[in-house]
């Protein structure tokens, strides 16, 4: 193990000491678990390979997703459904990274609830 000093703000802190406390683990295993997920999600962008996963996009009320069909030769299944006021879109996609990366960037600019989410991959050993 290696230990190293994060400063956050306040209400974060307190978010994760709840969250540690209400799952029964220490703060480290929380973090831990969150940076191994970011990782998995985001390193997939830094080597180009062929990769294969879902995206998906939680917006309130309508938003225009039609910036997608630039990623047609990436998105192998598109799903849409509302639940009360939120839109939930998913899509599967297969390609290369460096495609999947600009479609992710193309769906941040339409919300900041996006997340990729990376089937196992033989270029990241996390």
């Amino acid at each position: 193990m290696r230990r190293f000093g994060v400063s956050i703000p306040e209400d974060l802190a307190k978010a994760l000491d709840d969250l540690a406390e209400k799952l029964g683990v220490s703060r480290s295993e929380v973090v831990r678990e969150a940076l191994r997920t970011y990782l998995a999600e985001h390193t997939h962008y830094t080597v180009k390979h062929r990769c294969c996963g879902m995206i998906t996009v939680v917006t309130r009320g309508f938003k225009d997703l039609t910036a997608v069909e630039k990623f047609k030769e990436v998105v192998n299944t598109f799903s849409h459904i509302h639940v009360e006021d939120y839109c939930i879109s998913s899509f599967v996609v297969y390609g290369d990274s460096d495609k999947i990366a600009e479609l992710h960037k193309a769906l941040l600019r339409v919300s900041e609830n996006v997340r990729f989410i990376p089937l196992e991959c033989k270029v990241f050993k996390l």
